[in-house]
C-alpha cells in the first residue's frame, strides 16, 4: 500500500513541477539552468513514482497468489525466519502435502526486501531539499523596502537590466521599469535619481539601459500596455487609479534628468559596480542604494553591493507566477555557486 501511495503522490509532485517549470519554454522559448534543473528534478520524482508503483504491483501479486506453478496444488504463503540464513524468507505451504518451499514464481526468492534502494532516493531527495532551501532561505529573507522602516529618501536607485527583444522590454523587465516609475514618483523618493544599468546581449538591437530610459522618459512608451504600472502600484501600495487621474490618464513618465544611464553591464555584478561609478561621476550618492528587481534577486544583489561598499535595500518589482519557478530556481544555482567559490 505504501509503494502505491508513494507512487500516486510522485506522479502528482511530477505533473506540479512541469507546470512551473514548463511555460518559460512553452511561452517565450526559454531553456536556461532554471528549467534544466526543475525537469530534471521532475525526471527524477517521475522514475521514483514508477519504481513504487511497479513495486506495489509486484507486491499485489504476491498477495494474490494461490497456486504453485510447479505442482498447481493450492498453497498460501508463510513467512518464516531461516536461522540458518539469519532472515526471514517467504515459503509456500503447499496443501494437502505439508512441506514448504521458496518459490520465485511469484516473484520473490526468499530473500526480504532490500532498503538500499530507498536510502539511495532518500539522499537524492535530501540533496534536492537541500540545494532549494539554501537559495530560498536567502532570496526570501532579504530585506526589502516594505519588510523595513527604509525610506528612498537620501539613496539612489539602480534598475537592473533584464532581457530586451529587439527594442521592447520582455515582460519581467517590463515589470523592473514599472516598480522603478512607482519607486520614483512616490513622496519619499521624489528627489531621487535612477541608474537604468545593462548593456546589449543577442537578439537585443538596442541596450537594455536605453530601453528602460525611453519606457520611463517617453509619454508613448509609458502608456503602452499601463497594466504592467497597475501591477507595480498594486505591489507598492499606490492608488492606481488617482495617479492617473492626476496625470491627465496618462501613466506618469519621469524626467530625463532623473534617469541615468550605464549601457556596459553583462551581468548583476556589473551592473552594480559600474551604477555606482555612474553615480559617483554624476555626484549622487553611492553608499545608500535601491535596487529594483524581482524578488528572487534582491538578495545576491544586496550582497554585492555591499561587498563593494554600499549599503542596499531592494524595491521588488513583480513576476508572474509561471517565470517564478524558473529565475528562483536558476538564482538558487548562483547562489550555490558563489558560496561555493567564495
Amino acid at each position: 500500500m505504501r509503494h502505491r501511495v508513494a507512487g500516486i503522490i510522485g506522479i502528482i509532485i511530477t505533473a506540479i513541477l512541469l507546470v512551473l517549470y514548463l511555460p518559460p519554454l512553452i511561452l517565450y522559448g526559454i531553456l536556461d539552468i532554471g528549467n534544466i534543473i526543475g525537469f530534471v528534478v521532475a525526471t527524477l520524482v517521475f522514475i521514483f513514482s514508477i519504481q513504487q508503483l511497479i513495486k506495489a504491483s509486484a507486491g499485489a501479486a504476491r498477495r494474490s497468489y494461490d497456486r504453485s506453478l510447479s505442482g498447481g496444488t493450492r498453497g498460501r504463503l508463510r513467512h518464516q525466519f531461516n536461522h540458518d540464513m539469519g532472515r526471514n524468507t517467504v515459503l509456500i505451504e503447499r496443501g494437502g502435502l505439508g512441506n514448504f518451499t521458496a518459490d520465485s514464481s511469484i516473484g520473490y526468492d526468499g530473500d526480504r526486501e532490500s532498503h538500499a534502494g530507498m536510502i539511495v532516493w532518500i539522499i537524492i531527495f535530501a540533496l534536492i531539499a537541500v540545494f532549494y532551501a539554501q537559495g530560498f532561505v536567502r532570496m526570501y529573507t532579504a530585506p526589502t523596502y516594505e519588510n523595513s522602516r527604509s525610506t528612498l529618501s537620501d539613496s539612489s536607485i539602480v534598475v537592473l537590466g533584464c532581457g530586451v527583444r529587439g527594442e521592447r522590454p520582455t515582460r519581467m523587465l517590463r515589470e523592473r521599469i514599472e516598480a522603478a516609475r512607482v519607486a520614483l514618483i512616490s513622496d519619499e523618493g521624489a528627489e531621487d535619481v535612477a541608474v537604468v544599468t545593462g548593456g546589449r546581449g543577442a537578439g537585443e538591437d538596442i541596450t537594455e539601459a536605453y530601453c528602460m530610459q525611453q519606457y520611463l522618459t517617453e509619454q508613448d512608451k509609458a502608456n503602452e500596455d499601463s497594466a504592467y504600472f497597475r501591477q507595480a502600484c498594486e505591489a507598492h501600495g499606490l492608488d492606481y487609479e488617482k495617479v492617473l487621474s492626476d496625470n491627465s490618464g496618462n501613466v506618469p513618465v519621469i524626467e530625463e534628468s532623473r534617469v541615468l544611464t550605464e549601457p556596459e553591464a553583462r551581468n548583476t555584478q556589473e551592473n552594480i559596480t559600474n551604477s555606482m561609478k555612474v553615480l559617483a561621476e554624476s555626484g549622487y550618492s553611492s553608499r545608500s542604494l535601491v535596487i529594483v528587481t524581482q524578488r528572487y534577486h534582491l538578495y545576491r544583489a544586496d550582497q554585492i553591493a555591499q561587498n563593494n561598499g554600499a549599503s542596499a535595500i531592494g524595491y521588488s518589482a513583480p513576476i508572474d507566477w509561471w517565470n517564478e519557478a524558473t529565475y528562483a530556481t536558476r538564482e538558487c544555482a548562483s547562489l550555490l555557486y558563489h558560496m561555493i567559490a567564495g
